[in-house]
């Protein structure tokens, strides 16, 4: 090869385009959790005796039931589209015109039952507090307040909702000493008397001890409702054990 030829080579060689370089793939990004931090709207409670219901409604859509009788909690929860939750701060947010001295209070009722259900609604306002109104069964409520009761009273019904299969169960084997458990709360009874005449049963309510309790909390419930009531015993299962009793020492 004569050398003009070989320089002809090697400037072809260098005028030659080099392989575009290769990209480096970049680690994907870890995605940032989302921070919920939810704030309440507005909540209904209600409680009588030693039992207790308490609805809450939040801004991220959760809506929050909570059951509580004696130490036992039982905590359901359901979601309400961003249009609801608008609907219902607005009507709440009327009731903060009404001053909680202008609800009437039942312990200055002489109609006032101190065994009678009370019932707190209590309603967010936008500078970050909240307003409590209380009331029983008997009190004449402001219209305001009024309809924030009747729009919590309706997400609480959301939670009453039922299977008709699971509330369908036929009751013709139950019998004296069987045991039935509440749906409301799980609370425990006992069939005292299944009364074939009047078409109901006499209960009566456990004791934590798992002992019959006082006659004030025996209960005659119509042979109808008793599968809305009460859940299905082959379903419920087995009544819990008792704890025995510590030994004296």
């Amino acid at each position: 090869m004569t050398w003009a030829l070989l320089v002809s080579a090697l400037l072809a060689a260098a005028s030659a385009p080099s392989p575009p370089p290769t990209a480096t793939a970049l680690p994907t990004p870890t995605p940032t959790p989302e921070k919920r931090d939810p704030h309440l709207i507005a909540a209904l409670e209600s409680r009588q005796g030693i039992g207790l219901e308490r609805v809450a409604l939040f801004d991220d859509g959760t809506l929050v039931r909570v059951r509580g009788y004696r130490s036992e909690r039982i905590v359901d929860r359901k979601a309400v589209s961003r249009e609801e939750i608008g609907v219902i701060r607005a009507v709440c947010l009327e009731a903060l015109a009404v001053r909680a001295r202008d609800v009437e209070d039942p312990r200055r009722s002489a109609l006032g039952d101190a065994q009678a259900r009370r019932i707190t609604i209590e309603i967010a306002d936008p500078a970050g507090g909240s307003r409590v109104f209380a009331y029983d069964d008997l009190t004449s409520l402001p219209l305001a307040v009024g309809r924030a009761r009747g729009a919590l009273e309706d997400l609480r019904s959301r939670f009453e909702k039922e299977d008709p299969a699971e509330t369908k169960w036929d009751t013709k084997p139950l019998k004296d000493g069987d045991f039935l458990r509440r749906r409301a709360d799980g609370v425990w009874y006992r069939v005292v008397h299944d009364d074939a005449l009047d078409h109901d049963f006499e209960l009566e309510e456990l004791a934590a001890n798992g002992e019959q309790g006082s006659h004030k909390l025996r209960i005659f419930v119509y042979r109808g409702d008793i599968p809305r009531l009460f859940e299905d015993p082959a379903a419920a299962g087995p009544r819990p054990p008792v704890p025995s009793p510590a030994p004296w020492r």
